[in-house]
C-alpha cells in the first residue's frame, strides 16, 4: 500500500504531498519530525481512509477516519491516561488543537500505528480505538 504525507502545520515541509511506499521511508520521516513543536500530520491511503497523527517529542496521538469526512472517527487509546495534564496541544495551521490526555500515546506507539496503516490501510488491532 502507499500513503500520502501532509504536514498540517508546516507547509514548507519538503516532504509535503510525498507518496510513501516503504516502512523504512515512513519511519525515517516520523523520526526526523519528532523534534518539531507538537504538530498534526495526515497520512492518506488510496483505500478511502486516513490517519491523523500528532507528533511531538516522546508523545503523540492517532486518529483513524474516512477521507470523505463521514463516520467513524476513531482515536487510539493506551488504555489508561499516561499524561498528567488534561490536554496536550498539537498545532495545525498555527492553531493549537487540544487532545485529551487519555488519547496521548508514546512516540513508538504512534510510529507502530502509522507503519501498520502504511502496510494495510487499516487501524492496528493492537490498540483500543474509541469513537469520538
Amino acid at each position: 500500500m502507499k500513503v500520502r504525507y501532509i504536514n498540517r502545520q508546516d507547509n514548507a515541509d519538503p516532504m509535503n504531498n510525498t507518496i510513501l511506499r516503504g516502512t523504512d521511508q515512513l519511519a525515517s520521516l516520523l523520526d526526523a519530525r519528532r523534534k518539531s513543536v507538537p504538530f498534526i500530520a495526515e497520512l492518506s491511503a488510496d483505500n478511502g481512509f486516513q490517519l491523523m497523527i500528532g507528533i511531538g517529542g516522546d508523545i503523540g496521538f492517532a486518529q483513524y477516519s474516512r477521507t470523505d469526512g463521514e463516520l467513524p472517527y476513531l482515536v487510539a487509546s493506551p488504555g489508561r491516561q499516561r499524561v498528567p495534564s488534561r490536554y496536550v496541544d498539537f498545532l495545525t495551521n498555527n492553531t493549537p488543537t487540544p487532545i485529551p490526555g487519555r488519547y496521548i500515546l508514546n512516540f513508538d506507539e504512534v510510529r507502530q500505528i502509522a507503519l501498520h496503516f502504511l502496510q494495510t490501510g487499516d487501524r492496528s488491532e493492537a490498540f483500543i480505538w474509541e469513537s469520538i
